[in-house]
């Protein structure tokens, strides 16, 4: 059988049949009577084994769903923990957008100060050169003062203000005098204000300048701790949503693993649904066929019955007739032997493309027989349809049993186009049953037959290679 994917399960039942016919001759002998019992008793030995599939069908099942509610339960945890992480990203992600926001801010401000420190810089450079210049001048003072004083050395140097205006010729001199002793006086004054006052200016500016310069720095190195400090926030809750997206990862792998488990396990619960269905068909079938083979013992036991009684009555004629003779001599035919469908046909023909046994890493438990679609699909033995209905793997298939010398079969006819036969229904050998198709989980059209010896279970342990009762 060709397969687009290998199936886990193919569904498959057969129902029992009782093929033999009543006979057409007069006598019955006992081992007629004797072979229906033998028929009944292995009907209900196939009977027992049905009932026994079931049941483990249904335990299966009941495991089966069990498993399913467990694994809803955890996926409602998981999906519980995929919220929560939801959550925790959600705040994290705020975290770090708010963490990114001060780190802008910060730098923003970090650009600020460095702007500012580079401004004071440019104010130290122009103080510096009014440092110099002033410099300069306080130079210039100095060496104007040391002039003076060489020349008070010079005369002794214990000349006075007083002296110079007693030593007036007269008043007008005196006047001349005072008035250039008052303007020496007044310009020395002048220049030690002046120089007083530049002194102290220039101090002034190197300390507010250098304070300036320091609190800039001070800040500088706040922000940049503070920048520091944001940034390490913001690793640290990068960090934290890396291990969240992680953990998102994880539960999004083991949720998609869960619910392809629960696919698997709907799946399986179907098939063991479409298991519980084909084997309660063919337990009925069974039932029927053994209520066909009592009522067929019935009926040879009754015409076991009447024909000793016929019997009885003509020996008892016979002898009224002829005293003690012997009845007559001539022994009426045996009757016919029951019908069993005979020997297995090719159910269609085209190529035998494969055979049973291992195939593809999986069992083929039939064979294929290649041809195109529409071609006619046969019965290979007498039988009775157990079901004909669309499988998802085999396609449109059909399953018939039948009871061949004392065995019950079942034959499977897989990836019909169409089927021509329904559930219950009676076929005789030959008889067609559908066209070849492609239907189901097929590469190309083909008929895929089955023979199980008994009926089929779920393991396929009765299928048989079919070559070897055609």
């Amino acid at each position: 059988m060709h397969k687009k994917k290998t199936t886990t399960y193919v569904f498959m039942i057969a129902a029992l049949s009782l093929s033999t016919i009543l006979p057409g001759v007069s006598h019955v002998k006992a081992n007629e009577i004797n072979k229906v019992k033998e028929e009944i008793n292995s009907l209900k030995e196939e009977q027992n084994n049905v009932s026994s599939e079931k049941n483990e069908i249904t335990g299966k099942k009941s495991n089966t769903e069990e498993k399913i509610d467990e694994n809803l339960e955890h996926q409602d945890k998981v999906s519980s923990d995929i919220e929560q992480i939801d959550r925790e990203l959600a705040d994290a992600k705020q975290k770090i957008t708010t963490k990114e926001s001060e780190i802008n801010t910060t730098n923003q401000e970090i650009d600020q100060t460095n702007t500012q420190i580079e401004e004071t810089k440019a104010e130290i450079e122009q103080l510096k050169v009014e440092i110099k210049d002033l410099q300069e001048r306080i130079a210039k003072r100095e060496e104007l003062l040391k002039n003076r004083l060489r020349t008070l050395q010079k005369n002794g140097g214990d000349i006075s203000y007083l002296e110079v205006l007693m030593g007036a010729q007269n008043f007008g001199d005196f006047v001349n005098r005072a008035t250039a002793v008052t303007k020496i006086m007044d310009q020395d004054k002048g220049i030690m204000e002046t120089h007083q006052a530049e002194k102290e200016e220039l101090e002034q500016k190197q300390v507010e300048v250098e304070n300036k310069k320091a609190q800039l720095e001070d800040k500088q190195a706040e922000l940049e701790a503070k920048r520091n400090t944001l940034q390490q926030q913001k690793k640290d809750l990068e960090s934290l949503k890396a291990n969240l997206d992680q953990k998102m990862q994880q539960k999004e792998s083991f949720m998609a693993e869960l619910e392809e488990e629960q696919h698997e396990l709907e799946e399986y619960k179907m098939s063991l649904e479409e298991e519980q269905q084909l084997l309660a068909s063919q337990e009925n079938a069974i039932q029927k066929a053994i209520a066909q083979a009592k009522a067929q013992q019935e009926e040879l036991e009754q015409m076991a019955a009447e024909q000793a009684r016929k019997e009885e009555e003509a020996r008892k004629k016979a002898a009224a007739k002829n005293g003690n003779s012997s009845s007559s001599g001539n022994s009426s035919p045996s009757p016919a032997k029951q019908s069993s469908g005979g020997s297995f046909i090719w159910p269609a023909k085209g190529t035998y493309t494969s055979g049973l046994g291992p195939r593809w890493g999986s069992y083929h438990a039939g064979i294929d027989i290649a041809n195109g679609i529409g071609t006619t699909v046969k019965a290979s033995a007498a039988g009775v349809v157990s079901k004909s209905y669309h499988s998802s793997s085999y396609g449109n298939v059909v399953f018939i049993s039948h009871y061949v010398n004392g065995q019950v079969y079942t034959t499977v006819y897989a990836h019909l186009n169409s089927r021509a036969v329904s559930s219950g229904q009676s076929v005789s050998q030959g008889d067609p049953i559908g066209q070849m198709g492609n239907t189901g989980d097929s590469t190309g059209p083909h008929l895929h037959f089955e023979l199980h010896r008994g009926a089929w279970n779920m393991s396929k342990s009765n299928a048989v290679n079919p070559l070897s009762y055609f």
